[in-house]
C-alpha cells in the first residue's frame, strides 16, 4: 500500500469511529504518522488557512485563544510562528496531544471530549479556533452552548467546517466577518467552510 492510500484509510477510520473508544483507539495509532499522513501524504493545508484566518482578524495576539480538537498541534504552531502567545489546546486523545506538547507552542494541553462539559471556567477565552474537528464523524454542532460559554463576550471565533447547513442556524446571533467555501488541500476543490465569527454578548 503506498503512504497516500495508507493515509486515506487511516482517515476512514478515525471518521468511521462510533464510539469514543473506537475514536481513541484509531487516534493512538495514528499519532505518530499523523503529520506525515494528513500534511505530507494527503496535503491537507485547512490548519494553516483558518490560523491565518485568525490571525488575519484578531488584534491582540497575546490574548487567551482555544484551539479546539487541536489533535498534534498543527493550527497551535501555525498561529506561535504568527506570533501568538497563549494559546491552549484540548483533545480527547492523549496521543495526540503528547505529539502537540513536543513541539512547544501551546501555554497549556487539556485532555476533554468536547461533547461533555469543559474543564475551563466561564469567559476564559477571547477566540476559539478549529481544524479537523467539525467534520464528518467528527464533533457536531451539539457542542456550541459549551464552547461559548467558555468564550468571552465579542471573542472570535475561526473554524473548519464541513457540515455549515447543520452549524449555520446556531450562528445566526453572531457576527460573520468572513464565510467561504474553500480548499483543504493542496490543488483541491473547495470543499470545506471557513467561518470567521465574533459572538454576540451572552
Amino acid at each position: 500500500m503506498n503512504p497516500s492510500e495508507q493515509a486515506r484509510q487511516r482517515v476512514l477510520r478515525a471518521r468511521a469511529s462510533r464510539s469514543v473508544d473506537e475514536t481513541l483507539d484509531a487516534y493512538r495509532d495514528w499519532a505518530a504518522d499523523y503529520d506525515r499522513d494528513v500534511f505530507e501524504a494527503l496535503g491537507y493545508t485547512g490548519s494553516d488557512r483558518i490560523a491565518d484566518l485568525l490571525a488575519d482578524h484578531t488584534s491582540d495576539p497575546t490574548a487567551p485563544v482555544l484551539d479546539l480538537g487541536c489533535g498534534t498541534g498543527a493550527v497551535g504552531s501555525r498561529l506561535a510562528g504568527l506570533g501568538f502567545t497563549a494559546v491552549d489546546g484540548i483533545d480527547i486523545s492523549r496521543a495526540m496531544l503528547k505529539v502537540a506538547a513536543h513541539k512547544g507552542v501551546y501555554r497549556a494541553l487539556l485532555e476533554a471530549d468536547l461533547e461533555r462539559p469543559l474543564p475551563v471556567s466561564t469567559g476564559s477565552y477571547a477566540a476559539a479556533v478549529s481544524a479537523g474537528t467539525f467534520t464528518a464523524g467528527g464533533v457536531g454542532p451539539g457542542v456550541l452552548a459549551e464552547v461559548r460559554r467558555v468564550l468571552r463576550p465579542g471573542a472570535t471565533v475561526a473554524w473548519v467546517i464541513g457540515s455549515w447547513e447543520q452549524f449555520e442556524p446556531l450562528l445566526r446571533d453572531w457576527e460573520v466577518l468572513h464565510l467561504a467555501v474553500e480548499p483543504i488541500r493542496r490543488n483541491g476543490p473547495p470543499e470545506a467552510t471557513m467561518v470567521v465569527a465574533r459572538a454576540a454578548a451572552i
